[in-house]
């Protein structure tokens, strides 16, 4: 078969990868940084198998202005930045003006994460996955014992795609995680829901799995792409000149500036995202644990506890906010009291490609034939990789899938 070249081994980019050579495909695979080492590397490390709620919601302007009031708050916009996302941003809340359109991304987005497990043990093998995967569930709480018209909203959403948490409270949710604060009101407990023993070790035994299957890896930076007279895709590199007959995007955050050199724009945003690690016995903590109304999570990992969070947008190249390093200890702390901060590890950033609408862009272009496209997962990467990965194979190999992938197409905008 002929050789396909994929620019960007994050998770979606390796599982694509994998899932390409476990057909037969030949895979050339080109990052300028190692394997796992971007936006992968850092996030909450949730496999979210029941995740279905998009971002925007009916509703959800009325709190814009609160939110950016906040200096704790979940959402930030760098005032410098405010011009070149205000199109996005104004996009974004269109997408969730209408409930019949939030239950059309819900679906969506069902639909791409509902068999993520299943697809990991066949991207991994069973023995990397029980070491990799976690299937402990995941409890969502809140401090407020009423629940939100956004609250309401999310759980006919939930019903609609078959989705039911246990609902706790009182004493069930401290028997649960027996040293969250006694402020939480109210939980949900997600048991299908997991986690990954560390997203960059997931990232990594992936590009292990793909080099030994034959797999090429270039480690140089995509200055620019265009199409040849051929058809074919020029890549230029810092050092090569190269042709790709069949190319895929998954570039993430990067992925709206690689494409400019074939003319091509995409509503790709910078949801920049923080977090802070502490050593594994600074908090006996068993599952994650997301604070749903302070929009961030704790998660148990093999080498640190992780606390991610925060919505920031500022694009790709301002400088990280380090006032977000004490936010999220003192949130974090406030959940949970026992938290020993003088075990903190480190603090870092990182760049969620988000869309709109909340949902990933998958596939391929008319006009450009044997270009694809698969960036875009904003706060679900980890979970919605796998799937997203044998969409793009079965597009690459003439395959059929065996969902609907219009809402995921890239002319959707």
């Amino acid at each position: 078969m002929e050789q396909t070249t994929i620019i960007g081994a994050g998770i979606v980019g390796l599982c694509t990868a994998v899932a390409l050579q476990q057909r037969g495909v030949p895979v050339r695979l080109i990052d300028e940084r190692e394997p796992g080492t971007g936006t992968s590397f850092g996030n909450a490390g949730l496999v979210s198998v029941d995740s279905c709620i998009p971002i925007a919601l009916p509703g959800m302007l009325k709190q814009v202005p609160r939110w950016l009031a906040d200096a704790k708050g979940p959402l930030s916009v760098r005032p410098s930045y405010l011009p070149a996302a205000s199109p996005w941003l104004m996009r974004w809340i269109k997408s969730g003006a209408s409930e019949r359109g939030a239950a059309k991304q819900s679906h969506a987005l069902h639909q791409l994460h509902k068999d993520a497990l299943q697809l990991y043990r066949k991207l991994l093998g069973m023995e990397a996955f029980s070491e990799l995967v976690h299937v402990t569930g995941q409890l969502h709480v809140w401090e407020s014992p009423t629940k939100t018209p956004g609250d309401l909203l999310a759980e006919r959403l939930r019903e609609q795609n078959g989705v039911a948490p246990r609902v706790l409270t009182g004493a069930d949710i401290f028997d649960l995680a027996p040293g969250i604060d006694r402020a939480v009101q109210r939980a949900e407990f997600y048991e299908k829901n997991g986690h990954v023993a560390n997203p960059y070790l997931l990232v990594q035994r992936l590009f292990s799995i793909f080099m030994a299957g034959g797999g090429e890896f270039l480690r140089q930076k995509v200055n620019g792409i265009s199409q040849a007279a051929s058809g074919a895709y020029r890549i230029i590199t810092a050092t090569s000149d190269l042709i790709a007959g069949k190319l895929v995007i998954c570039s993430g955050a990067w992925s709206k500036r690689v494409l400019k050199g074939l003319g091509l724009s995409t509503p790709l945003e910078t949801e920049r995202g923080y977090h802070v690690s502490f050593d594994p016995n600074a908090l006996d903590i068993k599952i994650p644990v997301l604070h749903k109304e302070r929009a961030f999570g704790v998660t148990p990992m093999i080498d640190n506890i992780r606390v991610a969070g925060f919505v920031e947008i500022a694009g790709l190249d301002a400088a990280p906010d380090m006032k977000r390093e004490n936010v999220l200890i003192s949130h974090a702390k406030r959940l949970f009291p026992a938290l020993d901060l003088s075990m903190k590890k480190s603090f870092w950033l990182g760049m969620r490609p988000s869309t709109p609408d909340s949902l990933p862009i998958l596939g391929g272009l008319g006009a450009m034939p044997n270009l694809y496209f698969g960036f875009g997962h904003g706060h679900t990467g980890i979970t919605g990789a796998p799937k997203s990965a044998e969409i793009l194979a079965n597009m690459i190999t003439g395959a059929p899938n065996n969902i609907d992938v219009t809402p995921y197409d890239i002319n959707r905008f």
